[in-house]
């Protein structure tokens, strides 16, 4: 009876699909991967297909309400189908489409409920493909299910991979191109051209290609990076079947699953002077792996640049999951060589795990850019640096610092790992605010380190005395430990990490200082931060005297100590502080070390924080007097 029905569905392909079909892809997922000795297994299928537009019509207004395109079944193969048989429609909700390339694409994900232990084949035939130089004719579609364990006690989850349905290649030019993956359980994933004898483990053979297996003749694929290299000579239409393999284990020669992508070749003759196509130039970097909460809402800005002057973009080919919604395409009035598009998403639950979001962009001359994914991982957080303002916190150092300084810490919200692609962490001066210094993350590993929750990084910049600088991030400075790295978000606010470095001549004036005047006068000074307070007569400042006026002290110091004691008139400190009279008398003391600036830099030589004592000329000489306590009780501690 399966067969029968397996028959009457491939008739039924012949007369309904001919010569629409412009290929596509499978990908599996278990609903829940951790939980063990499941009956049944619930696993989330998720196909992806393009069709000729003018067969099965797309266009924004069909993508927001949900509009499906396609026609025909998935059936199952193999001794341990059960009841399956022929479980899925193809017809799926449009997602994509093109007016240039006369195509819809669409994307669906179904829920099946499997027996644990087996091992299936799911496959969508049909007929017939465009008008093709080499094969044609049927189309087969496969996947290879698993519900076994693995090692690690999870179900496994198919690695995933997307594709133009139409990739545009010059005539007379040589090309290499990344097929994009992904696998959510971070296996390795190796790419394999189809065949038409796959054998699945339960002595099934499946059919993976059909009319097009090996039917793009002097193109070469390397199965571990997934780059293809062809040299396009001749003009028309070619079919390429591939499939993506995950492997647990390095060593294993048995995959654990199988997942299929098809797509065709256009080759294309043209007289243009113009050899530089359009690219995709951000705002997210190529293979970029972005964590996003369900039901988060994601915006992002794709951004385009054409190759020559005088040409402009005519089209962007999207590759997204449903419920994305994509932007107008909008040229720059600063560029007119780029183009920007946004693309909105709320991910539901049900997209949990890897979704590839690719851009490929189609010049005025009809040359095609490569194809260029970034990964959005549901239900998972990207981690991101943790700001703070106090020290001994999330980061250090913060504040003033020694123009020495060159470790610097800040902690995350997650375990972190390297970026695999350039990211900088930079450093800005900030009275111009141009960059001074950078350090690129993904290549330096002698002074970027991770190490868990903690990004500590290494400079070797002389910073100048007296001078406020702050620290930004690139994006993906840090990335997740998740299989493709989830990257944190760019930090471009100044205000974030700010930090100054101390400068000592500004202080060097103030040692040695004596007097032969006996009264000071402190002028008036309204200083909101100061408390109340009543002046303690036990308090003795030892080796530095008040000068009589706001004007620095210029003496060179003296071979003797001065030491003064206060009797007080008036002894009430208050928030505006109002003149007071100190009376002094001085002695004379034997001769002691003179405490020079450069011992007091000795004392704190460590990347440590300069406190608000140092860092801050307090107005008037309420700061004197508090800087001569301090240099007092540093002077006693070296007697």
């Amino acid at each position: 009876m399966q067969g029968l029905h397996y028959l009457l569905y491939i008739w039924l392909g012949i007369v309904i699909e001919a010569s629409h079909y412009r290929g596509g892809s499978f990908t599996w997922k278990p609903v829940s991967p951790q939980v063990p000795n499941q009956n049944p297994v619930p696993i989330s299928f998720t196909q992806r297909h393009a069709w000729r537009r003018g067969s099965y019509y797309c266009d924004q207004n069909t993508i927001n309400s949900g509009g499906t395109i396609g026609a025909g079944s998935i059936c199952c193969r193999g001794s341990q189908c059960g009841s399956l048989i022929c479980p899925l429609s193809t017809s799926v909700p449009c997602t994509d489409f093109s007016v240039s390339q006369d195509m819809s694409a669409g994307q669906d994900s179904s829920i099946l409920n499997l027996s644990p232990n087996i091992k299936i084949a799911l496959t969508f035939t049909g007929s017939a493909w465009i008008s093709l130089q080499s094969g044609g004719g049927n189309w087969a579609v496969t996947t290879q299910i698993s519900t076994y364990m693995r090692a690690d006690g999870h179900y496994n989850t198919a690695p995933t991979s997307a594709m133009v349905p139409v990739k545009l290649l010059r005539q007379g030019f040589s090309y290499t191109w990344l097929i994009p993956t992904a696998d959510t359980d971070g296996d390795t994933v190796k790419c394999r051209w189809a065949s038409a004898s796959a054998t699945v483990p339960t002595n099934v053979v499946a059919d993976e290609c059909a009319g097009i297996c090996n039917t793009f003749p002097g193109a070469s694929l390397n199965s571990s990076s997934c780059m293809m290299s062809y040299t396009a000579s001749a003009v028309g239409f070619w079919a390429v079947s591939l499939m993506m393999e995950d492997y647990e284990f390095t060593w294993q020669t048995t995959a654990l699953s199988a997942t299929p992508l098809q797509f065709i070749v256009q080759v294309y003759a043209s007289s243009s002077s113009c050899t530089v196509g359009p690219s995709y130039t951000g705002a997210r970097p190529a293979g970029a792996c972005v964590g996003v909460d369900v039901n988060q809402i994601v915006v992002e800005q794709a951004i385009f640049t054409v190759g020559c002057s005088g040409v402009t973009l005519s089209d962007v080919l999207t590759t997204s999951p449903p419920g994305m919604i994509r932007g107008t395409v909008t040229q720059s009035t600063s560029n007119p060589l780029e183009y920007t598009m946004s693309m909105t998403w709320t991910p539901p639950a049900s997209a949990w795990g890897s979704n590839l979001v690719c851009y490929t962009p189609i010049d005025s001359l009809g040359q095609q850019g490569n194809t260029q994914c970034v990964t959005y991982l549901v239900a998972v957080t990207a981690p991101e640096l943790i700001y703070t303002s106090y020290v001994n916190g999330s980061m250090s150092p913060i504040g003033t610092v020694m123009p020495t300084q060159n470790v610097w810490r800040v902690e995350c919200t997650k375990a972190v790992n390297r970026p695999s692609t350039a990211a900088y962490i930079r450093f800005y001066q900030s009275s111009t605010a141009t960059q001074v210094y950078a350090l690129d993350a993904s290549t330096d590993t002698t002074r970027v380190i991770y190490s868990n929750f903690t990004l500590i990084f290494f400079t070797n910049y002389a910073w100048i005395a007296g001078q406020s600088y702050y620290i930004l991030f690139d994006n993906g400075v840090v990335t997740g430990t998740e299989f493709c790295g989830p990257q944190s978000k760019p930090i471009l606010d100044p205000t974030f990490w700010p930090f100054n470095i101390f400068n000592s001549a500004a202080y060097a004036n103030l040692t040695g200082m004596t007097t032969s005047s006996t009264t000071t006068i402190i002028p008036n000074i309204t200083t909101p931060a100061i408390s109340t307070t009543t002046a303690n007569p036990a308090i003795t400042t030892t080796g530095i005297t008040v000068p009589s006026s706001t004007t620095p002290y210029t003496g060179t110091g003296a071979s003797t100590t001065v030491r003064t004691t206060t009797s007080t008139t008036t002894s009430t400190t208050t928030a505006s502080i109002s003149t007071t009279t100190l009376t002094t008398t001085t002695t004379t003391m034997p001769a002691v070390q003179i405490l020079q600036p450069s011992d007091i830099i000795k004392k704190c030589e460590q990347p440590v924080i300069i406190g608000t004592l140092l860092s801050t000329t307090v107005v008037g000489a309420i700061s004197l007097v508090v800087y001569g306590v301090f240099m007092a009780k540093i002077a006693a501690s070296m007697l």
